[in-house]
């Protein structure tokens, strides 16, 4: 149950003890309770004091602590997954030769036009200029697995919904060290051949994408210096 959820029971239990001690209208007024409202009370009321002293100790030993951990580790979170989503991203902006680029989730068949040879021979690397495609993308493989590895070691905020995306892509052929476009003697003639890796392969980072938009934005710009957060708002609406 959420903080919203306990908090509340906490309320109700310190309204029903504060009744129980405070107040002379009490369970004898009940019919139910005749001869036993004394017992009911002392029941009741000890119930209600262990579930406040329960939901004190929870709130200042379990939700406080969390929610500082939360300050300080998710917004690294959020900035490694950014990177993630933006290393995979500039990969879109050089297969499209658009360094402005704002669409960056290709459809199967865009795919097969954009490993084409006749696209791929001579693509202009953008940041990377002395590297050619196969070594680029080498790069932010290793990148990418490297960043993967860090946000899966961070620990218990790391939820399932993000572990699941994480692994996916970190199983997925596109990011497999040795294979096919991972290895420098690799022929570009051959990218064709491999459309549905990289369709699928983006098809993660677009729900990473999604959760990060979702779960994220808000801290990641605690990253940030407060007067340049408003901006950076502005640039990550989707």
């Amino acid at each position: 149950m959420k903080i919203k959820g306990l908090t509340l029971i906490f309320v109700l239990t310190s309204i029903i003890t504060f009744w129980i001690n405070f107040i002379d209208f009490k369970f004898n007024a009940f019919w139910i309770f005749s001869n036993k409202a004394d017992k009911a009370e002392t029941v009741i009321d000890n119930l209600c004091l262990s579930y406040i002293a329960g939901y004190i100790f929870y709130f200042l030993n379990v939700y406080l602590v969390e929610k500082q951990e939360k300050k300080s580790i998710l917004p690294y979170i959020s900035f490694k997954t950014n990177l993630i989503i933006s290393n995979s991203n500039h990969i879109i902006k050089v297969l499209k030769q658009d360094v402005h680029l704002k669409e960056f989730y290709p459809t199967l068949k865009e795919f097969e036009e954009l490993l084409k040879y006749d696209n791929v021979k001579d693509l202009k690397t953008y940041n990377y200029e002395n590297h050619n495609l196969v070594s680029f993308l080498m790069i932010r493989r290793n990148s990418t697995v490297k960043t993967i590895n860090k946000i899966l070691k961070s620990g218990k905020h790391v939820d399932d919904e993000l572990k699941s995306i994480l692994f996916s892509l970190k199983d997925s052929l596109f990011l497999k060290k040795g294979f096919a476009f991972n290895l420098p003697t690799f022929d570009i003639k051959k990218f064709p051949d491999y459309d549905l890796v990289f369709f699928k392969y983006f098809q993660d980072i677009e729900r990473l994408d999604l959760y990060f938009h979702k779960n994220f934005k808000k801290y990641y710009l605690l990253n940030y210096p407060k007067h340049y957060r408003r901006k950076l708002a502005g640039k990550l609406k989707r």
